[in-house]
């Protein structure tokens, strides 16, 4: 289970735009830089600000463009089957033949001998 998480977390933060979420400090940071210039603003009117409306520059653009959800990484992903045995035994499945006495509801004693004699005689000439 625990491998399992880790190798979650591996392929969202390399493979997705989750490792934007490592940002969020900056956008503390950038807030309290924006708490100081303005000390009325809100958290929620820093978002709008940043996130909401085309915002003009201010100043801070190189700061905005690392803010989470900003910029796009290059996120891509590159499988490569990784083994961990290094020798492979295919699994043989094991058949258990289970015979019965009698297989079939019909048995040679449902059949009456008068047909089968009937049905398999060579030709009579008359």
């Amino acid at each position: 289970m625990l491998i399992s998480r880790f190798l979650l977390i591996i392929y969202l933060f390399s493979a997705t735009e989750f490792s934007q979420l490592l940002k969020l400090p900056v956008l503390v940071m950038h807030f309290q830089e924006h708490q100081q210039k303005n000390p009325s603003i809100s958290f929620a009117q820093f978002l709008h600000h940043h996130y909401a409306v085309n915002h003009k520059d201010d100043g801070d653009s190189n700061r905005d463009r690392q803010l989470p959800f900003q910029s796009h990484d290059n996120c891509s992903s590159f499988q490569v089957p990784f083994y961990l045995f290094l020798t492979f035994t295919p699994l043989s499945p094991s058949i258990t033949i289970i015979e019965e006495e009698n297989p079939s509801y019909y048995t040679s004693a449902h059949i009456l001998a008068a047909h089968l004699s009937t049905i398999w005689q060579p030709p009579r000439f008359i």
